[in-house]
């Protein structure tokens, strides 16, 4: 559970100051000063901002998120979508360590924090949990983002609150790119559709009635087909057949293992989505 010093930090709503103007008046990110800028030992998480319909509207930094709070890792995060030196997204600072991508992010955070989601499970079971998230965040994840940012644009950019109608254009072209350079936007919508409801079909007969994907403890994979699922649940326009089959009460098994880290992990994610929805 969330500890007592990990809690007053994810409440905090100070903004970190990182950027710095130029003599033409454009900004740019510079690294934070640990002992200046943020506590030491304090995880500073650079992630989109928090959404009206979610904690976050980022697959890879709910994850992130949600890592940090099932850990009882202090921090703090701040929403100004700049990226890392590598152009990674989400990123984090830790004692003047910049780091990206969330799986090195994790791997980073096992060794400084010393915690392991995995340490239970045995050399095969962590195989097959790593293939599973591989599977959530390389499939699914991008059925998602093109469902959501091409597809189904229009009605996205209604519901959520993190970017301005100005974005969807750019934001269009942007993810048309790399999708079709994965090969999602290679396939008709309908087909689309479909392989997005039979993900969610196979994550059902996987998990079954387990309470989390290996067993009844959390693990690594556990956070990521959360920051993947619950966005397909909350945050994606229900056109999307898959949406109207988690919305509907077919898949109750996904939508109850969805509230469970929800309800467990984000007791307060209910107060972020609101005060998102004012700040909109």
């Amino acid at each position: 559970m969330i500890n007592t010093v990990s809690a007053s930090f994810m409440k905090s709503s100070t903004s970190i100051p990182n950027m710095i103007n130029t003599a033409n008046g454009s900004k740019h990110r510079r690294n934070l000063v640990c002992g200046l800028d943020y506590p030491r030992d304090i995880v500073v998480l650079h992630s989109i901002t928090r959404d009206r319909l979610t904690p976050n509207l980022g697959h890879f930094s709910l994850k992130l998120d949600t890592y940090l709070r099932v850990n009882a890792i202090p921090y703090s995060l701040t929403d100004n979508y700049f990226q890392d030196q590598r152009g990674k997204f989400p990123w984090i600072e830790n004692n003047g360590v910049t780091m990206g991508d969330s799986q090195f992010i994790i791997q980073y955070l096992e060794k400084e924090f010393t915690v392991n989601l995995n340490s239970h499970l045995s050399p095969s079971e962590r195989a097959l949990a790593w293939a599973i998230q591989k599977w959530l965040e390389v499939f699914t994840y991008w059925l998602n983002v093109y469902t959501r940012w091409v597809i189904l644009v229009n009605d996205m950019f209604k519901m959520q609150s993190s970017f301005p109608a100005g974005l969807k254009k750019l934001l269009g072209r942007k993810i048309t790119s790399m999708s079709y350079a994965v090969g999602i936007c290679r396939n008709s919508n309908e087909e689309v559709h479909a392989m997005m409801a039979n993900d969610l079909k196979l994550f059902l007969a996987m998990l079954g009635d387990r309470k989390y994907v290996m067993g009844d403890r959390i693990c690594d994979v556990d956070c990521a087909a959360f920051g993947i699922l619950s966005q397909v649940c909350w945050c994606t326009p229900s056109a999307c057949p898959g949406v109207a089959m988690l919305q509907g009460g077919e898949l109750n098994n996904v939508t109850d293992y969805i509230d469970r880290i929800k309800n467990e992990f984000w007791p307060d994610g209910e107060e972020k989505t609101s005060h998102a929805a004012q700040k909109a």
